[in-house]
């Protein structure tokens, strides 16, 4: 009986992955029907990816809802700013940049910017849709 539990856990575990990768293709196949062109030579790698635009992508992506492909562009692009990332953790430790977890104005307009410029991309109709998420 153990080995044929196993055996289902793994194929219940499968099926899980299965699944999250088919709702990861769905939202990836939405989000590039939406964005810009320049936006999906970045995500689909035919043009190296800035951190700016890795901030940019994720929240955008998050914002609009699609979660499993958010953690798809997390797991695919985060490794390439290791660098970034170390550099960041050493200003914290050593006390160089205050770690605010709260969004600030500066960073709320930046993303409202991001927003309306990513909604420049998108049918008229789906960009109001996209800007009064914000809203409701």
């Amino acid at each position: 009986m153990d080995k044929v539990e196993s055996v289902v856990k793994v194929r219940q575990g499968q099926k899980r992955r299965e699944k999250y990768m088919e709702q990861a293709k769905i939202e990836q196949l939405a989000f590039l029907y939406l964005c810009s062109e320049h936006d999906k030579r970045l995500l689909l790698k035919k043009e190296k990816m800035p951190l700016a635009d890795f901030d940019r992508l994720t929240y955008l992506i998050y914002h609009l809802g699609f979660k499993e492909y958010h953690i798809k562009v997390w797991m695919e692009f985060a490794g390439d700013f290791q660098k970034e990332w170390d550099c960041l953790e050493a200003l914290q430790e050593t006390g160089g940049c205050v770690g605010n977890i709260d969004s600030t104005e500066s960073e709320v307009k930046l993303h409202e910017m991001w927003i309306q410029d990513f909604c420049k991309s998108t049918p008229k109709e789906i960009g109001e849709w996209i800007q009064d998420l914000d809203y409701k």
